[in-house]
């Protein structure tokens, strides 16, 4: 494999140690199997991270949904939202006096660059979903002064190619060379192999919305 690109078994197997993890923390990722024979078929899911437009509010901020609110709950995939298996990170409430967004997140591996690809919806509080430019003024202003120039190839509106619905994606063109160097260090430190998808989330993650526990990183590494 090239530098800085992992293998699907690969991708598969750090997806396990990534849920492994998120199944004792309770943080919400999820396994999909949609053609579960075929590289890529699978994919990660994390859903109902609530996000505010323009500043981020703590949960003692926030008030609970109401389970019998009249908004529609359901996601891409069909399932219904659960409160308990809820984002202990991001809590999902009802925001005071402000606007917010409803994100879902797949973490998909791509056969062409061989690299996982993020791929989100971010809807609004009446379960429309939001414009590019909507999903780009929530990008944090320090990651939107070094993407200006590249915003609209880096994050675009593709199909989601295992369920075929529109979504946005981080563009993985430069993933491969943005994680070589990343990975060379760890490999160099004798420790094995980092978890490339918890190096590469924790970094495009927090872009988008996406932050990871600090837990992640006491995760240990694959030899």
């Amino acid at each position: 494999m090239a530098a800085g690109t992992l293998t699907w078994c690969r991708f598969k197997d750090e997806a396990s140690q990534l849920l492994r993890h998120s199944d004792r923390i309770k943080d919400g990722w999820e396994w999909t199997e949609v053609e579960e024979d075929q590289a890529g078929g699978s994919f990660l899911v994390k859903k109902d991270v609530i996000r505010p437009v323009g500043e981020r509010v703590d949960a003692k901020d926030c008030v609970p949904l109401e389970e019998a609110e009249d908004e529609d709950n359901s996601d891409v995939l069909g399932v219904e939202y659960n409160m308990e298996e809820a984002d202990t990170n991001t809590v999902p409430c009802e925001l005071k006096e402000t606007e917010y967004y409803r994100y879902q997140y797949h973490v998909l591996y791509s056969t062409s660059y061989s690299v996982p690809v993020l791929y989100f919806i971010a809807s609004r509080p009446d379960g429309s979903l939001a414009s590019l430019d909507e999903v780009w003024s929530s990008v944090p202003g320090s990651f939107q002064s070094r993407l200006q120039d590249d915003r609209w190839t880096f994050l675009t509106q593709q199909e989601h190619p295992v369920l075929g619905c529109p979504m946005f994606q981080l563009h993985p063109c430069h993933t491969a060379t943005m994680m070589q160097p990343v990975m060379q260090e760890t490999q160099d430190k004798d420790r094995g192999s980092c978890n490339y998808l918890v190096s590469w989330l924790s970094t495009v993650g927090p872009v988008v919305g996406l932050n990871l526990p600090l837990s992640y990183a006491q995760m240990g590494h694959v030899t």
